[in-house]
């Protein structure tokens, strides 16, 4: 077993062996601009690898919407994660998906344009990887590799996720190595944890614009990419600085993570205060969330077609917020559905969807979700 190897098992073996180290930061006022220290990171990654509850477990509180189903996330969202004079601003991005992909599936632009917009800001890059997913673990989607090519003046880190879930650990070690090309080029990424240090620098490449989006976007990102610089079949990356092995559900390894990211951050004025948790109004916030409840008690093509309307927000009495908004279906047999058996099913969203936007907005939700067929 070479020293590579080598290192791969310790990090299994502190990862699976202990308890989860906890550190504390404490939030600090008063700090001055010249005492603080920032960092913007970027988190891709295939649909449904868990980047939304990644955020949430950095942030410390659940502020974006989560679901077991892809595509729950439809936009570019900043969590914002501040301790002591440092601020993380984590970009949570869609899943990356394939302009022809996201054609098929009749999908807002944002799907496909976002988790390109987010790497024009960001100062690291961080790919989340399902490592329970066994179809899938074991190579990089081409358009995230694509993406890492066009930005790699960016220091990138791998994350896998749902460590937990893999039932042999060193099957773990196979996956690194996949992900990094460690067979494929006899070389690659040093697990955590050692000392952040530099990927080498190479011309920045262009990524794709607010305006470059889908099939245009791509084709720039093919024709820029070098081969010599993708790796094996163009599902591997070498040039990742770090390997976290975590679980975003149970938040093992979360403090791993956040200690690298801390790290790395450079002296630079906050663009949040300390009591800001993302750059998302609180009608969005309360969408997703009530979007998360489609998915989670609805199925097959039913949550992805429903569309809300806002019909009223505002403040009744002194505790209380009232919010009324229609569930738009486009039949009459989705609205039973959606109901369900003597509006169980409707019951249980409402009640959910409240009991999340209370924790949310730390007030009283008078919530009213009003289910109809739109008009042909």
């Amino acid at each position: 077993m070479n020293l590579r190897l080598c290192n791969l098992w310790l990090l299994l073996k502190r990862t699976f062996c202990q308890g989860a180290v906890h550190c504390e930061y404490a939030v600090s006022e008063g700090i001055t601009s010249a005492e603080q220290r920032t960092l913007k990171a970027a988190i891709i990654g295939a649909p449904n690898a868990g980047k939304s509850t990644l955020v949430n477990q950095l942030i410390g509180q659940k502020v974006f919407a989560v679901s077991p189903k892809v595509h729950t996330t439809s936009r570019k969202a900043a969590g914002v994660c501040t301790h002591g004079n440092t601020q993380i601003v984590l970009l949570d991005t869609p899943g990356i998906v394939t302009y022809q992909y996201g054609r098929k599936l009749k999908m807002a632009k944002s799907f496909i344009a976002d988790p390109y917009r987010s790497l024009m800001e960001a100062q690291l890059i961080i790919v989340m990887v399902d490592a329970s997913n066994k179809w899938t673990r074991e190579r990089l989607h081409p358009s995230i590799v694509q993406a890492l090519c066009n930005n790699a003046h960016i220091p990138s880190v791998l994350a896998l996720n749902k460590v937990d879930i893999v039932r042999h650990k060193h099957t773990l070690l196979s996956i690194t190595e996949s992900l990094t090309s460690l067979r494929a080029k006899g070389g690659g990424a040093t697990p955590h944890p050692t000392a952040p240090r530099p990927l080498p620098l190479t011309t920045p490449k262009t990524c794709p614009t607010s305006d470059e989006v889908g099939r245009g976007a791509l084709q720039c990102a093919e024709e820029s990419c070098p081969e010599e610089e993708v790796g094996s079949k163009g599902t591997s990356w070498p040039h990742f600085s770090e390997v976290f092995m975590l679980s975003a559900l149970t938040s093992d390894g979360i403090d791993a993570l956040k200690s690298y990211l801390i790290s790395r951050a450079r002296p630079g004025v906050w663009e949040y205060n300390t009591s800001e948790l993302t750059d998302q109004p609180q009608s969005a916030l309360v969408n997703d969330i009530i979007r998360e409840k489609l998915f989670r008690h609805l199925h097959k093509e039913i949550p992805y077609v429903v569309t809300q309307d806002t019909v009223a927000w505002e403040q009744r009495d002194e505790d209380t917020l009232y919010i009324h908004q229609n569930l738009n279906c486009k039949s009459s047999n989705q609205v039973s559905i959606i109901i369900g058996p003597a509006g169980r099913t409707i019951q249980k969203i409402t009640a959910e969807a409240k009991t999340d936007i209370e924790a949310l907005l730390k007030c009283p939700i008078d919530l009213v979700l009003n289910v109809r067929a739109q008009k042909t």
